[in-house]
């Protein structure tokens, strides 16, 4: 039986197409990152029906609550949006088109009120309806802004509670949608909001101290090639002897930690220091072994040579250690056959990899 209810989207757009395969990962991360933290900052108890591409579909059933609390709802979802893309611009260590470009993503919010009826689908149960319909044309308008908040006029005179809102400033509009017909909205743009939006506190500087071990190889590829290589954990598994990869669900940034087990010994890495041009490369990463009471910080520094070569130098400077002195040559053995690994693995892979 189809119910009242309150239908709330949130829907996220402006990355761009991208054709590589890192772009088309951490696009995916990116999105799936922001997506969890909408649905954690739902305040106002709405059922979450489904995860859309880009976009969350949620209803509440019963009168919808005051339009002051719906927009102080939207607010928060999109202050926390923003906040959380400022952060992973301050952190990210990777080059992509798509780490590099996800503070243009934009947030925009529809609101309706109908009639909902759910349906279960396997173990899911699903909102369904002309107005779940509806709430989805309404992403299609000709509003020229794409973060706003739009609450249609069936919405507003079930609303009860019509106060204004602080700091936004609303315009009435309509569409008109094939089957559907003439439908009345009113929406507020949300890029003054945006624009007060403070930004993260810069991170403490990094001091990099070095220690007394080096490896070097040099790698027939290019720098940048070889450095979105080295700081992609995925890419890990391709290296000779690395067994599996456990890594935290978002995209490459400073913090960032992964397991890596290799021959059986579990690693936990994480990522230190980044620093990024052209010509030359900075990337720290922190190895802890507990089983061998190791824990080392790697410093990776890469410089662009003639022909598409890279130089690449590998410090390690032991934080901690009690291994005895030929247990710790076998170790440093099997870390440089683990960065021929790496260099194989560069000179072998295609751009788009």
């Amino acid at each position: 039986m189809a119910e009242k209810a309150t239908i709330l989207i949130p829907d996220i757009s402006g990355f761009t197409e991208f054709t590589g395969k890192t772009e088309l990962d951490h696009s995916s991360h990116i999105i799936n990152e922001l997506l969890d933290l909408i649905v954690r900052s739902n305040e106002l108890g709405f059922t979450l029906a489904e995860i859309e591409g880009d976009a969350v579909l949620f209803y509440r059933k019963g009168e919808p609550p005051p339009k002051k609390n719906l927009v102080e709802q939207c607010l928060t979802m999109f202050k926390n949006f923003h906040t959380q893309l400022k952060i992973s611009e301050r952190d990210t260590i990777c080059q992509c088109g798509a780490c590099q470009t996800a503070t243009n993503l934009t947030l925009k919010f529809i609101i309706h009120f109908g009639e909902v009826k759910e349906i279960k689908v396997a173990q899911f149960t699903k909102a369904t309806g002309i107005d779940v319909i509806i709430a989805h044309r309404l992403l299609k308008n000709t509003i020229a802004s794409h973060e706003y908040i739009l609450i249609s006029a069936p919405c507003l005179h079930t609303l009860p509670d019509q106060a204004a809102t602080a700091e936004l400033l609303w315009q009435s509009s309509q569409e008109t949608y094939a089957a559907i017909g003439n439908v009345e909205f009113e929406y507020a743009e949300l890029s003054a909001l945006k624009e007060q939006i403070p930004d993260p506190p810069p991170r403490e500087e990094f001091v990099i101290v070095k220690g007394n071990d080096n490896l070097e190889v040099q790698i027939n590829a290019p720098l940048r090639q070889v450095y979105q290589s080295l700081i992609n954990v995925d890419e890990r598994m391709n290296w000779e002897g690395v067994d599996k990869i456990e890594r935290d669900p978002v995209t490459e940034r400073i913090g960032m930690r992964h397991l890596c087990q290799i021959e059986g010994m579990t690693l936990e890495n994480t990522a230190l220091y980044s620093e990024f041009t052209p010509d030359a490369a900075t990337y720290v990463e922190r190895t802890v072994s507990k089983v061998m009471n190791v824990d080392m910080v790697q410093v990776f520094n890469m410089n662009a040579l003639a022909n598409n070569i890279t130089r690449l130098n590998m410090n390690i400077n032991w934080q901690q250690t009690q291994l005895l002195p030929e247990m710790m040559d076998g170790l440093l053995q099997k870390m440089k056959a683990s960065l021929e690994s790496f260099k194989r693995y560069c000179e072998t892979k295609t751009p788009d990899d």
